[in-house]
């Protein structure tokens, strides 16, 4: 037998083994990560291992699968490396090989998401496999689980040091990881549901996993500092708490008696945990202050590189002289402020550069630093990669989501009678949120990892479901 034929072999019967270890040990790589960096160390574990994992997607799509419509596939990567050519060749006429290399690891976290995407949806039609719901879930636990244990044990990184407030865990970015748990948050409390009724006095430890995952996704929606965990959290929380109330109605069984119970008691305590968590204190002290425009709170938000960096571009006078921009800009965190030198060049550059992008890094025609984190993921994506790229990229997600929505109301009672359905859909759309609001999401292959995988499961449900019958009222 060849190589090709073992690796085709090993494909079919250990692969979805093989993902689902991946995805568990996320918490693991990330925590890794934070060791690394902090330690200012070149190379980190998640960039290594996030890297390798998407040329092993690469390769695995153009040389070792096979069925059906492949030849798609290959044309879509074809199709993403030529424009990233196209953007080095940019690169190099702007500031030679250094300014190319200077650009290739923000590149390789960005395009990590469409390599991991087409990989998914290769394996998926030659053999079915999908990521599970258990090893979501699991992961999901292991992160918030993560975040209580380091609090407890005194060992916790605060999630803001310019302000004090929040645990982010063993963690090092504590945005990430709030999106990270956000998306998982759905996942996990719906496999804990689903694991209840099975719990007996034999299997005890079961219900012990149950309860301690619970706990901990409770605890870091509010104990992380952001907003996003705890908004995204608590609603799918009272959404799934309706769902359960009137499938009760409907059918009085014990599961969904027991499903009612433990989410009304979960919403409950993570409502109650807001009134003494770092979250209460930080939207308080600082966020609040901010949207007041306190005037020392607001010059401390204001660093003073990105002031000068700003200083003269369109868009800080248009936040500046517009009450209603100002108002978004407080809302979003100052996110348009510090993307105003990277907006400004953007529109200063040429035609190429504004099909093809200015990059992430500085370059000497430039007229101000770019290097400013632009998160607002579709703006990031158009400024950093242009108009080409930003139509090769962020439309086709956006399609999905339209894909998403649509489907969902062409069988309204089918898709709403599944609570596993509901909760990928709930998640998908979070993401979508995450990404267009809060950003920094579908271009961190932490967080798009997660994106992937709870989209691509909604998109598997979706076609399942509608080989079947059409429920009727």
């Amino acid at each position: 037998m060849s190589l090709l034929a073992r690796l085709r072999q090993f494909s079919k019967t250990q692969l979805p083994l093989v993902l689902g270890i991946y995805i568990i040990l996320q918490p693991l790589l990330d925590i890794l990560t934070a060791l690394g960096a902090n330690a200012e160390m070149p190379l980190t574990a998640g960039t290594v291992v996030r890297a390798l994992f998407m040329v092993l997607c690469f390769l695995y799509v153009v040389f070792v699968c096979q069925f059906p419509g492949k030849k798609w596939c290959v044309v879509v990567l074809g199709v993403i490396i030529a424009y990233l050519a196209a953007f080095s060749l940019l690169m190099f006429s702007l500031g030679g090989f250094s300014l190319c290399l200077e650009n290739v690891q923000e590149l390789a976290k960005v395009y990590f998401a469409p390599f991991v995407a087409v990989f998914l949806y290769a394996i998926y039609r030659e053999y079915g496999h999908v990521v599970s719901t258990r090893a979501i879930a699991i992961s999901g636990g292991i992160y918030a689980g993560v975040i209580l244990l380091a609090f407890l044990t005194g060992t916790s990184f605060v999630s803001y040091g310019n302000s004090g407030y929040g645990y982010k865990g063993w963690f090092y970015a504590a945005n990430e990881v709030s999106c990270i748990i956000a998306l998982t948050a759905p996942i996990t409390i719906y496999y804990c549901l689903k694991q209840i009724p099975s719990v007996t006095r034999k299997t005890w430890w079961k219900g012990l996993l149950i309860a301690l995952a619970l706990i901990s996704v409770a605890f870091s929606a509010n104990f992380l500092g952001t907003k996003i965990i705890f908004g995204i959290t608590l609603l799918y929380c009272i959404f799934a708490l309706v769902w359960a109330v009137v499938r009760y109605r409907q059918e009085r069984t014990r599961e969904y008696r027991l499903r009612m119970l433990f989410l009304l008691i979960l919403t409950i305590v993570i409502f109650a945990m807001y009134f003494s968590s770092p979250l209460q204190s930080y939207l308080s002290n600082v966020y609040n202050k901010l949207i007041e425009e306190d005037p020392e709170m607001v010059m401390a938000s204001w660093s003073e590189e990105i002031q000068r960096a700003s200083k003269g571009t369109w868009l800080r006078a248009l936040i500046d002289d517009n009450e209603v921009i100002k108002r978004i800009d407080q809302i979003l965190s100052r996110r348009l402020l510090s993307a105003s030198p990277s907006v400004q060049v953007y529109t200063e550059a040429p035609l190429l550069g504004k099909l093809l992008g200015i990059g992430y890094a500085d370059a000497a025609s430039y007229s101000r630093s770019i290097e400013f984190m632009v998160e607002i993921d579709p703006l990031s994506i158009l400024i950093r990669q242009g108009i080409v790229g930003f139509v090769l990229y962020y439309i086709p997600y956006v399609a999905f989501i339209l894909y998403a929505i649509v489907q969902f109301f062409k069988r309204p009672l089918q898709r709403l009678s599944s609570l596993r359905y509901c909760s990928y859909l709930y998640s998908t759309l979070a993401a979508f949120g995450i990404s267009a609001i809060a950003g920094h999401a579908l271009v961190s292959p932490a967080v798009s990892t997660f994106m992937l995988v709870i989209s691509f499961r909604l998109w598997v449900l979706t076609q399942e479901q509608n080989k079947l019958p059409k429920r009727k009222r």
